[in-house]
């Protein structure tokens, strides 16, 4: 191999991306509008996606944001400049964007006089239970507050230069705190959780700056306890949470609706003081609220409330599109027992495989906005566990998804059909499978996944049987937070809707199979080799389902060690002839090959070992025209190792050299096939980068680096994960949070 060459930047060279039709979206935490119109929604682990139509479509928006940064915990537009409370616990901090949400900046909480911390994620184990998000910022107009995760309640002049410095603490200064408001009239009222999640009630804050003073409201439980949104309007400050609906007002708190449990709450005042007239909508999810969303028109001490979610009201359309909403899972579908109802958190039924017994869900709280106030029942935007709905009481149904654009959350695999390039599949944590048979522009709504755990179920692996015509479809998995027993699935006939068989796994394996690959050897037979954390790599010869697992053993002295911490760790790839198989395994930083003869798997062979600091995760890829030589990507960059010329302990000559963030979260190794110029890198981190390294049908001076600057690509791929190619060149990147980008060749 060459000497690492001078990449060539362009702008209408190579693949040109865009999204895929993997909308839905996973859970989303908040909703703003900044004074021009334009709506942010922010993820629990997607980062931030725009819209500029109301919501009828999205576009992620994640350009300068950093992995820590993509659980958002509220947003706030102030003079122009959005504001978000970004991250998780001590990885907190604060996020902003200049230019109305196109792109953002990120400076992280480090110590004191940094920006606060927040917990945009789950809390602590406690499944079904709120996390910090909602109201958390405010603005006087001359300060920034924040209710922060272990830092109380502070404060950030707004004439500073940057948010990375100059916070202070007002009060409170070691609470966790999940909801704030501001009365406007220099006093906050903030609700203090424990950092489980246990409430300790609302708390007055008066003096908002030195010497300022906190007293609890009210000892008893009630309205007090279990807060989760605060509101002002008028002379009242309105609550929502575990024990439903009020307000205090005059140093008391009165209950307007008590049933529990509400997680969002938004209104506006239509008539002042003396007997005012508010009007506020709520959300709570499936099974803890009589009416899941609801208006309440506040009359002085009276209140009218009107349930939101009729039965017939839900449409399973995307919102102004004819295209039917893609989530058909074995929780439901939507429009029936999967509408607004549930998405909003929980489960429907515990008698569903996917709720797992319960009507909890490990995901809790919402968000719910107001795009106008009309003066009768206003049209609403409801975001929680299944993207963003939009509720329009003109229009007919009322309810629709308005998830155009917004990607699912965990994508953890992809894999291109070999003998059909149109039929693609992505292993998504939150629906199991996805699958397309036109490049993803549309996603299949006939297949439902096999139940691939007991418990808390997520895919992991995906890989194509081509023995068959057309080809089946293997999908891997196990439970999402333990390394228990999982299960691999077989299905021939999943373009029509057809079932699942279970694939029996190994002899005395009671770990989960993390990572797969498959290959053709005859009509009717493949290989499978499949990655067991903590147990070893195995591999399936047989039919279909019947067939035999045999372990690739390890070498006499040492031996990989299969991913012990991180059931994403693993990358296989077969050799193009099948003479071999290739792996990165995270939990030794190496590439090791096994070589196949007659069938026969030799003992692991390390050919390369990342000794630098913050190895992190590697990729591998067969070279598509050099049986014998391997491609690998890892923090390093982007290199090749010829196994003909080394046959252990090799050092890659590397082709692109990684450097600086933009080697971080990537770079990821795939080949294109025949039908494709080589071996592609996706490189993700805050500045993500794409490179096509040509190999095939190449003369003279080969291969030839090109880097491609597509903005969409730079704007939603910082945490990819996975990156497959088809034989026609379309290329697939699998992300943590943004979905499936796509990218067609012919140009920018």
């Amino acid at each position: 191999m060459a000497a690492p060459l001078a990449a060539v930047t362009v702008q209408a060279s190579g693949p040109s991306f865009g999204n895929s039709a993997v909308d839905g979206g996973g859970f989303v935490s908040v909703l703003a509008q900044s004074p021009s119109g334009t709506l942010i929604a922010g993820g629990d682990t997607q980062g931030f996606f725009r819209s500029v139509d109301g919501g009828v479509t999205w576009t992620p928006q994640d350009q300068g944001l950093a992995a820590p940064a993509y659980d958002v915990a509220a947003l706030l537009d102030q003079g122009g400049t959005w504001y978000a409370a970004v991250g998780e616990g001590s990885n907190g901090g604060i996020a902003t964007s200049a230019d109305d949400g196109l792109t953002w900046s990120y400076s992280g909480h480090a110590g004191s006089g940094t920006p606060p911390s927040f917990d945009g994620a789950n809390l602590p184990t406690q499944q079904g239970q709120p996390r910090a998000t909602g109201d958390l910022l405010a603005s006087d107009g001359t300060y920034l507050y924040a209710a922060s995760f272990g830092r109380g309640l502070e404060r950030w002049p707004l004439v500073s230069p940057s948010p990375a410095a100059g916070w202070q603490c007002v009060a409170l200064c070691t609470s966790y705190l999940n909801s704030m408001v501001l009365d406007g009239r220099g006093d906050a009222f903030v609700s203090v959780i424990s950092r489980t999640g246990a409430s300790k009630g609302v708390y007055e804050v008066t003096g908002l700056g030195p010497g300022a003073k906190a007293k609890s409201l009210s000892a008893r439980k009630g309205i007090s306890t279990g807060v989760q949104e605060l509101i002002h309007l008028g002379t009242r400050v309105y609550a929502a949470g575990a024990h439903g609906i009020g307000y205090w007002s005059g140093g008391s708190w009165s209950t307007l609706d008590a049933t529990p449990s509400w997680y969002t709450l938004t209104g506006y005042e239509t008539v002042a003081v003396p007997a005012p007239v508010d009007v506020l909508y709520a959300a709570t999810y499936a099974g803890h609220g009589a009416s899941d969303v609801e208006r309440l028109v506040v009359t002085g001490n009276a209140v009218t409330v009107t349930p939101l979610v009729p039965q017939g009201s839900v449409s399973s359309t995307i919102d102004g599109t004819s295209t039917g909403w893609w989530e058909a899972t074995a929780a439901g579908s939507a429009g029936s027992t999967l509408g607004p109802s549930a998405m909003v958190g929980g489960c429907p039924s515990s008698m569903l495989t996917a709720c797992d017994g319960s009507t909890a869900d490990v995901f809790a709280g919402s968000s719910i906005f107001l795009l106008s106030q009309s003066g009768g029942l206003d049209p609403l935007l409801v975001a929680g566990r299944s993207g963003v709905w939009d509720y329009d009481p003109q229009s007919s149904p009322e309810w629709r998804p308005a998830v155009m654009g917004l990607a699912s959350t965990f994508d953890l695999a992809v894999a291109v059909d070999p003998a059909d390039s149109s039929n693609v599949a992505v292993a998504d944590a939150d629906w199991g499978v996805l699958t397309s048979t036109d490049d993803f522009a549309s996603v299949d709504d006939l297949v439902s996944p096999p139940p691939l755990a007991s418990v808390s179920s997520t895919s992991l692996g995906i890989a194509w049987d081509a023995s068959v015509s057309p080809s089946a479809l293997i999908l891997s998995g196990g439970a999402r937070t333990t390394d228990s027993m999982g299960s691999i699935w077989y299905s021939p006939g999943w373009a029509s809707g057809g079932g699942w068989t279970s694939l029996a796994l190994p002899a005395g394996v009671t770990t989960r199979p993390i990572a797969l690959a498959a290959q053709a050897t005859g009509p009717g037979t493949y290989v499978l080799v499949a990655a067991f954390q903590d147990a070893g790599v195995f591999a399936f010869t047989g039919s279909a389902t019947a067939g035999t697992w045999t372990l690739i053993p390890s070498p006499a002295i040492g031996g990989p060690t299969v991913s012990p911490g991180d059931i994403h760790g693993v990358s296989l790839s077969w050799a193009e002839d099948g003479s071999a198989m290739y792996m990165y395994d995270e939990g030794t930083h190496a590439v090791w090959m096994s070589s196949v003869t007659g069938g026969v798997f030799s003992p692991w062979v390390e050919l390369y070992v990342n000794t630098s600091l913050g190895a992190g995760r590697g990729w591998v890829a067969g070279d598509p025209t050099t049986p014998a030589q391997v491609w690998v990507a890892d923090s390093n960059g982007l290199g090749a190792v010829d196994t003909g010329a080394c046959a252990s302990h090799c050092t890659p000559a590397w082709e692109i050299v990684s450097s600086g963030a933009s080697g971080v979260g990537g770079p990821l190794a795939a080949f294109a096939g025949a039908g494709g110029d080589g071996v592609d890198m996706a490189g993700g981190g805050t500045q993500p980068s794409f490179w096509q390294v040509q190999v095939t049908g190449c003369a003279g001076a080969c291969p030839a680096v090109t880097q491609v600057d597509d903005p969409y690509y730079a704007s939603v791929t910082g945490n990819a994960t996975a990156l497959a190619v088809g034989g026609d060149g379309t290329v697939y990147v699998a992300t943590l949070g943004n979905g499936v980008a796509v990218g067609s060749q012919g140009g920018g």
